[in-house]
């Protein structure tokens, strides 16, 4: 399918069950770390801090490696640890994309059950056991997470330059070194089948957590990102990144940067648990990145199986009684992970801006308005709603800017990938029929299907689903 290749989605210049179920993966190993040793600095060249540091940076620091786009990816990976059963599934795996001409974070999150084949493995299985596997036939850690790596790279179709692991008692540390976190709990935790500690006389211990404003030690912090027993895995991935935000904001408070054996207690917490095969000067070249981040600067990301929410590409194939719980890419590829993780990554704008599109149906096909409105969700596009268009017969598709026309620059940047995805072309002028006197409406642009999307659809029609298997 030509138009979803690589090279067709080149970045624009305007803008850039329950199985042994352990962990919370953390950007904390890396951007924790980052920050710590920020802190260190900071404490370290208090005379003249803007001079002395940059001879820090310019003496200690050394460029990362980065892609052609001038992005860093990163592999973040969580696994139990020493103690606990599986201690080496990766249980949760995150890509977090680096952008430095924008100074932004994009993190993807990878279902631990993502169906693959593994040719070193050597048989089909989850993604969170190639690590195990090649590591406990090798007794060879990093050729183990190289593979891992090689496996994500295939499934996202982007370079990984680096990984960061962590475990259980990385990241309790952490959040107590940091003297607990600060979360806005969505809706109340019942999980009565949270396992209990190693060692316990019990199988299970219960946790329950109100929804609202919470404070959070290390202990309760990772049983609220590694629960799932009211929820599921995709709520799960989603606490994981919110944590991350969390473990930011602390650590970027001055509570924290003014006080140096706070500093202390998270750099030994973190150099204890967390493993990387990033240099220390490479880690010092990330500290003038993530100075520049704001709470506006890290975008998220999950990879799900609800087909009308953005990342719903998966479905739980039907399964024989002892058969495992596995996610597999409805169209049966890892053409529409590719895709989005190239969307995701590289036009963070799409994410940003969520400018409003209605979908009109000027074809004489039925239904195919909804199904390109769930097409385009589960890219991140925010489609506010659907319908039939002024007229039927429509030949041609349509991309149609309202807000000021294709002179408005937000709504212009957002726009442009759309052709690739619909076959559609932008217009430099509001049509009669849909101009605001006669087509009220609170989108922004819209898109109206010709003829000539039904001959897209037909030949793609395994990109167009409901999401019922």
């Amino acid at each position: 399918m030509e138009s979803f290749t690589k090279h067709s989605l080149k970045r624009s210049t305007s803008s850039n069950g329950w199985i042994k179920s352990h962990i919370f993966l953390s950007i904390v190993a890396l951007v924790l770390g980052i920050l710590t040793l920020r802190g260190v600095v900071g404490a370290m060249l208090t005379g003249n801090p803007f001079s002395v540091k940059q001879i820090f940076y310019s003496a200690v620091g050394s460029s990362v490696k980065m892609d052609a786009y001038e992005h860093t990816n990163i592999l973040l990976i969580g696994v139990g640890g020493e103690g606990h059963d599986g201690e080496n599934l990766t249980d949760t795996m995150i890509v977090a994309s680096l952008n430095h001409n924008d100074n932004l974070v994009s993190m993807i999150s990878i279902p631990r059950d993502l169906y693959v084949e593994n040719e070193m493995v050597g048989w089909g299985t989850r993604l969170n056991s190639i690590y195990e596997y090649i590591l406990d036939d090798t007794d060879d850690p990093a050729l183990a997470m190289d593979e891992l790596k090689t496996e994500i790279e295939d499934i996202l179709d982007v370079d990984i330059h680096y990984y960061a692991k962590i475990d259980f008692q990385g990241f309790e540390e952490v959040v107590d070194a940091l003297g607990g976190v600060t979360v806005d709990v969505d809706q109340t935790i019942i999980d009565d089948a949270y396992p209990a500690a190693a060692g316990s006389d019990y199988l299970f211990d219960p946790f329950y957590l109100q929804a609202g404003t919470q404070e959070l030690d290390g202990e309760t912090a990772l049983k609220y990102v590694r629960s799932r027993h009211n929820t599921s895995d995709f709520d799960r991935a989603a606490r994981q990144q919110q944590m991350l935000e969390a473990l930011k904001n602390k650590a970027l408070s001055m509570g924290v940067l003014a006080n140096p054996a706070k500093i202390k207690d998270v750099y030994w917490a973190i150099s204890r648990n967390f493993e990387t095969d990033m240099s220390l000067t490479e880690i010092v070249s990330l500290v003038e990145f993530a100075e520049k981040l704001t709470g506006d600067s890290v975008l998220s990301a999950v990879l799900n199986e609800e087909a009308n929410k953005m990342g719903g590409f998966l479905y739980t194939p039907p399964r024989e009684e002892g058969d495992p719980y596995v996610l597999v890419p409805y169209t049966e590829s890892f053409i529409e992970l590719q895709l989005f993780a190239q969307l995701f990554f590289y036009h963070p704008e799409i994410y940003a801006d969520k400018v409003a599109i209605q979908v009109l149906n000027g074809t004489k096909a039925e239904s195919i308005a909804g199904l390109t409105k769930m097409y385009l969700v589960r890219y991140g596009f925010n489609v506010v709603n659907y319908g039939n268009a002024a007229t039927a017969g429509v030949e041609k598709t349509r991309i149609i800017p309202l807000r000021n026309g294709i002179n408005d620059e937000e709504v212009n940047r957002n726009i442009q990938i759309l052709p690739s995805l619909t076959q559609g072309e932008i217009m430099n002028e509001v049509p009669p029929e849909y101009a605001p006197a006669v087509w009220p409406t609170e989108a922004e642009v819209i898109i109206e299907l010709g003829e000539d999307f039904v001959d897209f659809y037909e030949e793609n029609d395994e990109l167009f689903y409901l999401g019922v298997y």
